[in-house]
Order: C-alpha cells, then structure tokens, then sequence
C-alpha cells in the first residue's frame, strides 16, 4: 500500500499492510533537529520519519492577548470579556480561493502518495481560549447568549472552510478542540450536551457532507463525556493520552467502529525515557492496540521541542521494525 491507502484502510477500521504513522503536529525546532537543517518541504520531513500523513492547517484565530517565552508563544489574556468585545472577531475570509492557495499547491505537489489531513477546530476550544475558562464560566450566567454568539460564530466560519476542502483535494480532516483535563472534561456533562453539542454537530453535519473520514483529537480524561462526543461521528479519535485515558479500554469498548490514533507518551516516554523504553512502549501499542487494524501511531499529542532527538527517531525505527502486520521480530 502507499502511504494514503494505508491511512485511510486504518480510518475504515479496517487492517491495513501495516499501522500507519502520522502526527497532528511537529514543532520547528524538533523539525531541524530531525532534517540537520532548515530549508526542507513536508514530504522530505515525512519521508525522514516515515510518516505516512502530512497536516495542513485552516485554523481559525483566537482572540487573545500572547506572550512569549524563548521556545513558546502562551495565551495570557482572553480577549472575549462581554458583548461589547464581540467586534474583536475578524476572520479571514473563507470564500476567497487566496486562502487555500498554499494548500492545495502542497497537496498537488505530492498527490496520491501521503494522506493529507485539514487540520480544523470544531469552535470548542477556540471559544474556551478566547474566553478563558474563568470568563466562559461566568459567562454562562451573566451572558448566555454572548456565549451561543462566539460559539455560532466560530462554527460557521469553520463550516464555510470544510464546505471548501474537497476541492483542495485533502483526505481527512483533524479537528482539534481540547474538551478535557487529566482529571476530566473542562465542563459537566450537562453543559457540552446543551452548550456546545448542538453547534458542534452543525461542523460534524458539514464534515459528513463532504465524506471526508474524521479525526477528533482532544487531550486529557474523555470518558464522561464520551458517549456523547461519539454521536457526532467521527472516524477517529486521538491521542487517548496515558494516564488519563487506557487506550486498551478504549480499543475493547470502541474499537469495533472507531479508529484509535496515538499514543506513545509524551510525560516520560519521548522526552525523559530512553530509546530502548521507547521502543518497547511502541511495540506494546502495536501489538496490543494495532491488532486486527484500525490504530494509527503517533505520540500523545504532537512531536514538541522537549521530546528527545534519540527518542523520536526510536519511535520511527520500532514503527519501520513492528509496524507491518504479521511482523513481531
């Protein structure tokens, strides 16, 4: 199989020559450290680990106040306060052919080999975000309706993007809207069932439309909630972080209809363990969760700067060395 036919078999749940490897991200820094250099394309990256996916990005703003470490840009402020801060929201405009351009020239360049992934935010996150937590709480209370407004407004633009991704020839889209901590979802139940689940199912309508396979990735502990966040049918689900969620639990609960991605842990594994542990996490999850398809690979949320160099190459040669089913030498 190429790589494309490979990813999409496992989006199917169905078993593929051998479990895919994509990311959801890889941050510049570990870019360099992996290619020795800093003027490559996606496909010479991809080629380099072995991935079988590249994600390209149709992420909307958030409305927030940076700052700035040495290696990170953090949200210190949320911006979107009361009513009033409402005319903050500029989007760009997704009906001009100009914003996929770039796109869409990557995708040509390299069509029929990788799957490309739209990465996408479903308007969860990017409304939590640009209220803040706090803020969206009291929200709730004070100004309801300024909620269901920056919600609406983050769910319609997003719909407008995904109506417009089929003719940028992408293969599925990735959404990414954290809902959870380690300790559980950021909000009761009660409040994704009747806040947010109706706007997000008006993305996950217009996802379907398209027919493209789904990918939902959030971090942290899924499970009261997730029932519910499965109704709106995505293919797939990522990263299952360790420690918080059991992947094996997952598989055997939710493995017969959805696809598994992740899960190689980024709290110990890739960024404090060693490339023997490494290797061993990576084959675990192989034969444990791979077995009779349906996982992709990847670690726990994305490849960071603090992952160690040594361990993200030992994660690419354990998936070359036990990815291919029937494989387990």
């Amino acid at each position: 199989m190429i790589s494309r036919e490979r990813v999409l078999t496992a989006l199917a749940v169905q078993q593929p020559d051998r479990v895919p490897f994509m990311e959801a991200g890889i941050d510049w820094e570990m870019q360099v450290q992996i290619m020795g250099r800093d003027d490559f394309t996606p496909a010479e990256l991809a080629a380099e680990l072995g991935l079988d996916g590249i994600t390209v990005d149709f992420l909307p703003p958030l409305f927030v106040e940076t700052g700035q470490t040495s290696a990170h840009e953090f949200i210190e402020h949320p911006m979107l306060a009361s009513p009033d801060d409402l005319s903050r929201m500029k989007f760009p405009d997704p009906t001009d052919p100009a914003f996929y351009d770039e796109a869409k020239r990557l995708v040509d360049a390299n069509r029929g080999q990788y799957a490309f992934g739209a990465r996408i935010r479903l308007g969860a996150s990017p409304t939590l975000m640009s209220m803040g937590l706090e803020g969206f709480s009291y929200a709730l209370l004070d100004y309801p309706g300024l909620v269901e407004t920056i919600l609406e407004r983050y769910t319609n633009w997003t719909i407008q993007v995904v109506e417009r991704l089929p003719a940028v020839g992408v293969d599925f889209v990735w959404s990414l809207d954290d809902l959870a901590y380690k300790t559980g979802p950021m909000f009761s139940p009660q409040v994704f069932r009747e806040v947010f689940l109706p706007h997000l199912r008006k993305v996950a309508d217009a996802i379907h439309a398209t027919g493209l396979p789904w990918i939902h990735h959030s971090d942290g502990n899924l499970m009261p909630i997730l029932d519910d966040l499965l109704t709106l049918g995505m293919n797939g689900l990522h990263p299952i972080e360790p420690g918080p969620m059991d992947i094996n639990e997952v598989k055997q609960r939710y493995g017969h209809r959805l696809c598994l991605v992740g899960n190689i842990d980024l709290h110990y594994t890739l960024t404090r363990g060693t490339p023997a542990e490494v290797e061993a996490e990576v084959r675990d999850r192989i034969e444990q969760v791979g077995r009779g398809g349906g996982y992709i690979i990847s670690s726990a949320n994305t490849i960071t700067s603090y992952c160690k160099l040594e361990n993200v190459l030992a994660m690419r040669d354990a998936i070359a060395r036990y990815g291919r089913y029937g494989n387990s030498s």
